[in-house]
Order: C-alpha cells, then sequence, then structure tokens
C-alpha cells in the first residue's frame, strides 16, 4: 500500500506560533532572573537555568538550533528549486544555507565562545569590543551585505524588504545588543539584573528576526514552489540465481 502525505504550511500561522514562542521564553527567563536577583532565588529546581536565555546547553538554546537548523533546510529546497529551473544566484541560496547550517551548529557547539578566548588575547579588549569575536563579527557581516547587494535587488519587492527587516533585526541583536553588553561586563559585572535584561533584548532580537527571515522564505517558496515532493526510490532487487544441482552438468 502507497501512502502519500500532504502537509500544508501557512507563513502567517507559522510566524505567529514562532513569535508566542519567542515571547514565551523571553518572559519566563527575564522571570527566572527577577527571581535570581530580586527575590533571591536563583535556582528553583533548576528551571531559572533552564529558561535563562543567557545561559548554553538548555531549552531556548535547542529552540535557537532547532529555528535555524529549519531556516538551512528552507534554503537548501529554495537553491535546489532554482537549480532545477537555471536561474541566476543559485550560489547565493547554497551559501545562505551553509551560512545557517553553521549558525545552527554554533549555536549548540559555543564555537564563537571559543574563538572569542582566541581574539581576546590578541586584540585590545575594551569598550563595546570586549567580547573579542564582535571585531571579527562587524567587518564580515559588512562583507556578506555588500555581496547580496544584487541578490537582493533581484528579489521581490516584499521578500527583499523582509530579508532586510529580518537581518537588521538580528544583526542588532547578535552585535550591536551584544556590544553594549560586554561595555556594562566591563564597568560592572554579568551577575546583576541589568545585565540580564540586556542579554533578554539581545537573544529576543535574535530569535525574533529568524521567524521574520523563516515567514519571507515560506512566503518566497509559496511564490515560486507551489508544491514540493519527496521521493523514496525502491531499492532494485536482484534475481537469485537457481542452482541446479545436477552432477551430468557439472561435467
Amino acid at each position: 500500500m502507497v501512502v502519500k502525505l500532504t502537509l500544508s504550511i501557512s507563513p502567517i500561522k507559522v510566524a505567529f506560533v514562532l513569535t508566542v514562542v519567542v515571547i514565551c521564553l523571553s518572559i519566563v527567563s527575564l522571570a527566572g532572573q527577577f527571581s535570581k536577583y530580586i527575590l533571591g532565588h536563583g535556582n528553583l529546581f533548576g528551571l531559572v537555568r533552564l529558561f535563562n536565555v543567557g545561559e548554553d546547553s538548555n531549552i531556548p538554546t535547542w529552540y535557537s538550533s532547532i529555528t535555524l537548523l529549519f531556516c538551512s533546510l528552507l534554503l537548501a529546497l529554495i537553491a535546489m528549486s532554482q537549480q532545477i529551473a537555471r536561474t541566476r544566484y543559485i550560489l547565493h541560496w547554497k551559501v545562505l544555507s551553509a551560512i545557517f547550517l553553521c549558525l545552527s551548529i554554533d549555536e549548540v557547539a559555543m564555537i564563537h565562545e571559543s574563538a572569542d578566548i582566541i581574539l581576546g588575547s590578541s586584540i585590545n579588549r575594551t569598550g563595546f569590543l570586549y567580547y573579542g569575536w564582535v571585531a571579527v563579527g562587524i567587518p564580515l557581516t559588512l562583507i556578506f551585505l555588500l555581496s547580496y547587494l544584487k541578490f537582493l535587488a533581484h528579489l521581490p519587492r516584499k521578500i527583499r524588504l523582509l530579508f532586510i527587516v529580518a537581518g537588521t533585526i538580528f544583526v542588532s541583536g547578535a552585535i550591536g545588543a551584544e556590544m553594549f553588553a560586554g561595555r556594562y561586563d566591563e564597568l560592572y559585572s554579568v551577575e546583576n539584573m541589568n545585565h540580564a535584561m540586556i542579554t533578554a533584548v539581545e537573544e529576543f532580537c535574535e530569535m525574533f528576526g529568524i521567524v521574520v527571515f523563516i515567514y519571507a522564505l515560506l512566503l518566497y517558496m509559496n511564490l515560486n514552489l507551489t508544491e514540493v515532493h519527496f521521493c523514496i526510490k525502491k531499492a532494485a532487487i536482484q534475481p537469485k540465481r537457481r542452482v541446479i544441482d545436477d552432477p551430468g552438468l557439472q561435467k
């Protein structure tokens, strides 16, 4: 029996659900930090660390990694469709897919934190560059933006605007708020409610920027890919050779 499975995805519904998740994670994280720094209850059966957006290896980290991976898969599907249609900017879609795959891995592997330790010994860590990786992140972001200007220009107007909005929100958190957090860390410390609020803003911008980007990708697919079919090929079965046990044939 062959079963056909059809999945119907609404871009606006997906964006709405993800936005609710992001808001809930941010509120729960801030509530945990309020309990820790204001009320003096910093554990609450491990729930404070489990939902802290500023921590690693917890629920917000898992969520961010999954959504980044989802972006990578959507971008890969778009790249495949563009390659079949033999359109322009196929490489741009592939590179974007690879970048988001790396971001997804970094979210759980904490690669940029390790890079920050290495860069911290080779640059002057002070002021808004207190977190060393920012000094590398800024020029890389500018190079990426310049190399994708023509790519953005060829996109439909609404999709282009959503891409720009998503990127602006994400970078504002990943680099902008990170710079302020570094400056605050240098002057004061990370163990206080003010730093927790800066971190909450940073992570909210990153997560919500990804939500806007997913919405833009789904809209683009809705315009260019009305249906996506997955086909699993059956393995070819080799016919078994009959062995005739006849002494006369063996001579």
